[in-house]
């Protein structure tokens, strides 16, 4: 899925949450929707720039191409930043010392655990939407091993074009159901 859909998803599993009243970090959450992505962003962002206007194209293909269907799958740099925190391994690892510090009251344990939670959350969806480009889910143990979901949410031949209308509608409801629900909060700090 893309990021925007992470974050609204995210965002959208905190209102049940409190409701039942969870104590939950909402920052955490929604940091943890867009972590994951973040480096991979960076990157394509720091690659357009560099061979755009600093080093020549090491390939004859277009640099979006180089970047996402060469380094992608062959760079260090761009495997550990994609793969860092789209990681069961490093989330559970963070979720687990997350809960450690709850557990002894710590100031941050609640912060590393939703964060945590959130990014389990990112992981899970990327792992049954990405087809070809899915994440390395047990990095750093394993660089190789993608699971090869029979959806996509962007290559046509694996449903992307009718994930892409299952997408866009739901980002819409959930930037909806969200509107309607902070919006009275909003109203009130407004009239503080």
């Amino acid at each position: 899925m893309q990021t925007q859909t992470h974050v609204l998803l995210a965002a959208a599993l905190v209102v049940p949450l409190r409701r039942r009243h969870m104590t939950v970090h909402t920052p955490a959450v929604v940091i943890g929707a867009v972590l994951p992505d973040l480096p991979f962003f960076l990157l394509t962002v720091a690659g357009e720039i560099y061979y755009r206007w600093f080093a020549p194209l090491p390939a004859t293909t277009g640099i979006m191409e180089y970047l996402h269907f060469t380094l992608f799958y062959r760079d260090p740099l761009w495997i550990v930043g994609h793969n860092l925190f789209h990681s069961l391994v490093v989330d559970t690892l963070l979720l687990c010392l997350g809960l450690w510090g709850m557990r002894r009251k710590r100031s941050w344990g609640a912060a590393l655990f939703w964060l945590a939670a959130s990014m389990l959350l990112h992981v899970g969806i990327d792992i049954v939407t990405h087809r070809s480009d899915g994440p390395l889910l047990w990095f750093p143990l394993s660089w190789t091993y993608r699971f090869a979901s029979p959806v996509s949410y962007w290559e046509s031949a694996y449903f992307g074009r009718w994930f892409m209308v299952f997408e866009y509608t739901l980002d819409l409801i959930l930037a909806a159901l969200l509107a309607a629900t902070y919006r009275p909060l909003l109203h009130r700090w407004r009239s503080r």
